[in-house]
């Protein structure tokens, strides 16, 4: 087992990564709790099977697979379920997953009675190393993606990446993709594994490294007013990007791509698109240039006029730099 403490002002939890964790999740999760079980329709049997008897058979509510959940609408039917089963403000709520469902659901618990607990329980290499780590939580609105949310801590995070087992190749370099901003940003090491070993027989080592180069950052800046941006190397374009495709693009997938756009004329650049091309991830995509930027216009990184974007000289070493907003165009 390894634990990463999350130390935060006047709260703390822990992020547990342990194979195989689900089989006795009753040791990290009280079942005398009244407790809900949020997923989606597509998650694979065997994980509720193996939980669910040993919790007393919680309330589960089911959302469609896909980014469409993330929505105010699915948020609210959420909470007229559990309010019709009369749950009440001293449940806790499960969010069991990928990153939608992490999202959606941490969402619900900020909400629901003001606010009740909740325990990401992510079942995805990219909700694993990233969304379900920092409290960010929320749903999409027509025109942006995650711009309706809250900051909302877990009570834990529970990891078991024996569940990777179930996910298709293409979910799994998804989630690769984020390592490999993990090591552009903050892990010159991280990045040269990725691109010189099989990850994959020591994967809870890698999970680790990057859920602590994570917290690290979340502690100096919980509410992404400041260094916390740095973790979105490559999403302002990749979020456009994942917009403009209707979703059909994977989340990692986009920033894979809005990291090469960034990446151009630096030295790393070349091993940047072997490493991609290792995981079978793309480096580009058609797109135009104009929707691409009025989504851009939109991010919630962006005022008026400025926008942060986040830029990698050397590998390891990313900074935030405010810029004109019309000067992104350039990049694209």
């Amino acid at each position: 087992m390894l634990k990463v403490p999350v130390v935060l002002p006047g709260r703390e939890y822990n992020i547990i990564i342990e194979q195989h964790c689900l089989q006795h999740i009753n040791d990290y999760v009280d079942p005398s709790r009244e407790i809900v079980i949020i997923t989606d329709d597509n998650i694979p049997k065997q994980y509720l099977n193996t939980i669910a008897p040993l919790l007393g058979d919680p309330f589960t509510l089911f959302v469609p697979q896909g980014e469409s959940s993330k929505s105010m609408e699915m948020a609210q039917l959420l909470c007229e379920k559990m309010l019709k089963e009369g749950i009440t403000r001293n449940a806790l709520i499960l969010a069991l997953g990928g990153g939608m469902v992490g999202d959606l659901a941490g969402f619900v618990a900020s909400i629901y009675m003001r606010g009740i607990d909740y325990i990401q329980i992510p079942t995805t290499l990219l909700s694993q190393i990233d969304s379900s780590v920092g409290g960010k939580v929320g749903v999409n609105a027509s025109i942006m993606k995650n711009a309706i949310g809250a900051f909302k801590q877990p009570q834990l995070v529970l990891i078991d990446s024996t569940t990777l087992q179930t996910l298709d190749q293409r979910q799994v370099n998804s989630g690769i993709a984020e390592m490999i901003k993990y090591g552009l940003i903050a892990s010159k090491s991280l990045f040269k594994a990725l691109l010189e070993d099989d990850i994959l027989p020591n994967i809870d080592n890698y999970i680790y490294e990057c859920v602590s180069i994570k917290r690290d950052v979340v502690i100096k800046d919980e509410r992404d007013t400041g260094v916390r941006q740095i973790l979105n190397f490559g999403h302002t374009i990749g979020h456009a990007i994942e917009q403009a495709s209707k979703y059909q693009l994977l989340h990692g997938e986009a920033v894979a791509i809005g990291m090469v756009i960034m990446a151009k004329n630096k030295s790393y650049y070349n091993d940047l698109i072997h490493l991609l091309a290792k995981y079978n991830l793309p480096t580009s995509y058609e797109y135009d240039k104009d929707e691409i930027y009025q989504y851009i216009t939109t991010d919630k990184k962006a005022t008026k006029t400025s926008l942060n974007i986040i830029v990698v000289d050397e590998v390891g070493n990313g900074y935030i730099e405010p810029i004109e907003i019309s000067q992104i165009k350039e990049k694209l």
